[in-house]
């Protein structure tokens, strides 16, 4: 697999595909910095209020570190595009719901920081390195988010609660997996990322966050039957 080290070694058609990729995460990133915040004051616990402080912290930074990482491809109206994005107007639609309470912050990162890590895991092994090597950077943070997640989804006292935030946040977490379908796969191979499309991928997602949601006392979500939204593909 051929690798790139710049921007300048790209054809245009790679750099579309790597462009649409950093800026769907890079939005994303930014959204959840708008969603989470209000709990830095709001948390329960001074504990919930730390991590909330670093959760916020890091995805701020991952979405400078992107944001910086395209303006090597000089498409500035895509940066101020996603400078000035607010709630209400981000790509995807799970970045633009509010987190009315404690369980649904907690149920948004077990499940939508859990899709993003999926994401990060096939990017690091992208041929473009500079997105590889960013990708692996980003990941040991977003295990710690979702490390903290598991350990207050075993530990939760009002399991109905969390267990409706659970069941309304899943379907809308895979959005994070099926965006990805819209882009050229052919140029995804090219770039080492196919797996970000494939079915193999979103169906462990789904295994996976079922059986740990089992082994927290929780029941698995049928996300078939609960996906009452049309996940839209621009």
């Amino acid at each position: 697999m051929q690798k790139f080290n710049s921007v300048r070694e790209l054809s245009q058609d790679l750099k579309n595909t790597l462009i649409e990729i950093i800026v769907l995460r890079a939005d994303f990133e930014l959204g959840m910095v708008e969603q989470i915040s209000p709990w830095l004051v709001n948390a329960p616990t001074v504990d919930d209020r730390l991590f909330t402080a670093k959760l916020v912290s890091d995805e701020l930074n991952h979405g400078w570190q992107l944001v910086r990482l395209l303006e090597e491809f000089n498409v500035k109206d895509r940066v101020v595009k996603i400078e000035e994005a607010r709630l209400g107007i981000h790509m995807l639609d799970i970045s633009n719901m509010p987190l009315f309470n404690w369980e649904d912050v907690i149920a948004f990162v077990f499940l939508v920081d859990r899709a993003g890590l999926y994401q990060l895991r096939v990017i690091k092994d992208c041929s473009f390195e500079p997105l590889a090597n960013l990708a692996s950077s980003m990941i040991k943070e977003e295990e710690s988010h979702l490390f903290f997640s598991k350990n207050v989804l075993k530990a939760y006292q009002n399991k109905n609660r969390l267990q409706a935030a659970l069941n309304f946040w899943f379907p809308r977490a895979l959005e994070m997996l099926y965006k990805v379908k819209s882009l050229n796969e052919v140029h995804l191979r090219d770039l080492n990322v196919s797996e970000l499309i494939s079915d193999k991928l979103i169906e462990d997602y789904v295994r996976s966050t079922n059986d740990e949601m089992r082994n927290f006392g929780f029941v698995e979500v049928n996300y078939d039957k609960n996906l009452h939204y049309n996940i839209v593909l621009k």
